[in-house]
């Protein structure tokens, strides 16, 4: 990370993945403006869940809204392409969807941080920038398992900061690389804003 925040690494990485094809793709104003509000959607549902204490499966929408928001930011961009063999579409793959989720720029902005701190967010980060590294915490969500000591459920790993966190990590990750492309994506992000703030004042009051 250099000194203006531009994460020169992840430049490099992420233009990779404009040189390869999806069979995704965002080609006109309405397509943009839906998947605009799928996400929104996401967001949104995973905030009721953790004001209901469904802390698991806010959190599982919260990853997906970021896996949504990087499959419509690069589904603009890349060249679309339905034959394309699944293993050679990144935005078939959870973990690339996760890294590309984070802009070189993502911490530019002050708002998360003046939230969640530098290293709650560098600790996010580099989870994402691992292979799979959210992939464990993802399925924890969702899904009991069980090991050679028995059994876990969501509930055993997965509490109200934990995903407050990672909501508010995936809003800045949506207004970060979405809003703004559109009027419609800058309006509707009222949205998100409020649910934002909404948590911050609960994150914020423990």
């Amino acid at each position: 990370m250099t000194n203006n925040n531009v994460d020169e690494k992840r430049v490099q990485e992420i233009e990779k993945n404009f040189s390869a094809s999806t069979h995704f793709n965002i080609s006109s104003d309405s397509d943009f403006n839906n998947s605009i509000d799928h996400i929104i959607g996401l967001l949104t549902d995973s905030f009721t869940l953790i004001t209901n204490s469904s802390y698991g499966s806010a959190l599982f929408l919260a990853i997906t809204a970021m896996e949504e928001t990087a499959k419509t930011h690069f589904a603009m961009f890349m060249k679309h392409d339905l034959n394309i063999n699944n293993n050679k579409d990144p935005l078939m793959k959870h973990y690339k969807k996760h890294f590309l989720s984070v802009s070189p720029v993502f911490k530019m902005g002050s708002r998360l941080t003046n939230v969640l701190g530098n290293e709650k967010i560098d600790e996010f980060i580099s989870l994402i920038d691992q292979k799979n590294g959210l992939m464990d915490l993802r399925n924890n969500s969702i899904y009991w398992h069980t090991d050679s000591n028995g059994n876990y459920f969501p509930k055993d790993s997965i509490d109200k900061n934990i995903a407050q966190e990672m909501l508010l990590f995936s809003i800045e990750s949506f207004d970060d690389s979405l809003v703004g492309y559109s009027q419609y994506s800058i309006e509707a992000s009222d949205c998100t804003d409020t649910i934002f703030e909404s948590i911050k004042k609960d994150y914020h009051s423990k």
